[in-house]
């Protein structure tokens, strides 16, 4: 074994993580743009259903001011908005007792594999099924499966400095997307 931690979630970091998720990981970031891609061509198609509708007049255009701050602000406060949806998914899944995270679990990284053991579930993975890893802010690493799923390692979970070190040079050996933001 190289590595062993002892890890404590709180329903803080899996906000964090669903927030880097759906607002600030690549992936996210792809969403976004067609998001709000998608929301401007809808709008440029009412705009030239308007206009082609009542012709090229200063009341045809005034009209359509309601609309293009709709849109200006949409592209704006998207991110934002993904964010109070989140929120408010966590909040529902918790007030349903389904939350997608152990809050303690122990992982074990050896050469070939690494394994997660938490109170109800013992999961082995192999380095060539991680996705990508995210180191996040200095706080968390994220070994992601797919686009969805992620072990969560907090840097809280390190005895030290030099351990985290030694951890993220160990992790760049075995995988080959490792990103930090």
């Amino acid at each position: 074994m190289r590595f062993k931690f002892y890890i404590n979630i709180t329903e803080e970091d899996y906000l964090d993580f669903n927030k880097f998720q759906t607002v600030k990981s690549p992936y996210a970031k792809k969403q976004i743009t067609k998001l709000r891609i998608g929301m401007l061509a809808i709008i440029l198609a009412l705009v030239i259903l308007h206009v082609s509708s009542y012709g090229f007049t200063a009341e045809t255009f005034v009209g359509l001011a309601p609309l293009l701050v709709l849109l200006l602000l949409f592209i704006i406060f998207a991110p934002v908005g993904m964010t109070f949806t989140l929120k408010a998914s966590i909040k529902t899944l918790k007030k349903q007792g389904k939350m997608a995270y152990s809050p303690t679990a122990v992982m074990e990284f050896y050469d070939d594999i690494f394994i997660e053991t938490t109170p109800t579930n013992k999961t082995e993975q192999k380095y060539s099924s991680v996705e990508r890893v995210s180191v996040v802010d200095g706080k968390m690493i994220y070994i992601h499966i797919n686009n969805i799923a992620a072990y969560m390692l907090p840097t809280a979970s390190f005895e030290s400095k030099e351990q985290y070190e030694d951890f993220v040079s160990f992790i760049k050996t075995k995988c080959s997307d490792v990103a930090f933001y």
